[in-house]
């Protein structure tokens, strides 16, 4: 069984990597917009290169002084490109999230296809899903939000009387948040692969596909998440053992992390959508 679980991992890997195009635009539009973004912050943060100290403050990472430093230049009257990429930020993340809603009704279809799609079918498939996955999207932003707050104050209050018990209902809410999640990505397979454009049937028939595959989707979100962390605690390593002189090598090392990053989240959609058409 175990064996069995391994080779269909694996098929859904080689799918991802066979058919690069959707984690090429999730690379794109990842890191397009924050490097815009980073651009205005980093124009704002030139002038305090004048500064003799500011390259050893970067090396030593003395935040507090740093922020000292950008407070002084903005007080001289400066233009601060920060505070205009503060600004932008909301706008240009709500854009990147309706271009992603667009994009993953492509990729799953092109996961769920028995053949690579065109061009035109792909984009075709990202319009055709974009309602269905917007409202499933805003459903569990909803949904996590209200678990999120009602958690906290549950946590908080638990915490007063008992520290234990406190982090055992922020656990709680935290695994309630991470099943509606899986519920919901669930909900966007179901309806692509069962044709499904009502998104409460979609929900519907995500729950009842929880039930019947919860082994394998269990291993599957769980296989991700471990994946997950293995990837980010190797990579805040590298980040923090490299002087800050060596910035190339650091970027090729942040790259490198979205990549494989986008690519377990992709194996995971694919992994999903081929459990759920029997695959």
């Amino acid at each position: 069984m175990g064996r069995t679980a391994l080779v269909t991992m694996w098929g859904y890997v080689r799918r991802v990597v066979g058919r690069p195009r959707a984690w090429a635009l999730s690379y794109l539009l990842t890191t397009l917009p924050a490097l815009g973004l980073a651009l205005l912050t980093a124009s704002g943060w030139l002038p305090l290169t004048r500064y003799p100290a500011f390259a050893h403050l970067l090396e030593t990472r003395s935040l507090d002084v740093l922020s000292d430093f950008t407070t002084l230049e903005m007080g001289s009257g400066g233009i601060s490109w920060g505070i205009i990429a503060v600004l932008l930020a909301v706008p240009v993340w709500i854009l990147a999230r309706l271009i992603w809603t667009w994009l993953e009704g492509g990729t799953l279809a092109e996961y769920a296809a028995t053949q690579p799609l065109s061009w035109r079918e792909f984009a075709q498939a990202g319009w055709r899903w974009f309602g269905v996955f917007l409202a499933l999207n805003l459903s569990g932003a909803a949904l996590v939000g209200v678990i999120g707050g009602a958690t906290l104050l549950l946590a908080i209050f638990a915490y007063m009387l008992a520290p234990a018990l406190g982090w055992a209902v922020a656990g709680v809410g935290l695994a309630l948040a991470g099943l509606v999640a899986t519920w919901i990505e669930a909900a966007r397979a179901v309806a692509l692969t069962q044709n499904q454009r009502n998104a409460f049937h979609a929900l519907g028939g995500a729950a009842r596909a929880m039930v019947k595959q919860a082994l394998p989707l269990v291993a599957l979100a769980g296989g991700g998440l471990a994946l997950y962390g293995l990837l980010y605690l190797a990579h805040r390593w590298l980040v923090d053992m490299l002087p800050l002189r060596w910035w190339l090598l650091t970027l090729v090392i942040q790259q490198a992390y979205t990549v494989i990053r986008l690519g377990i989240r992709l194996a995971r959609q694919a992994g999903q959508v081929g459990l759920l058409r029997g695959v």
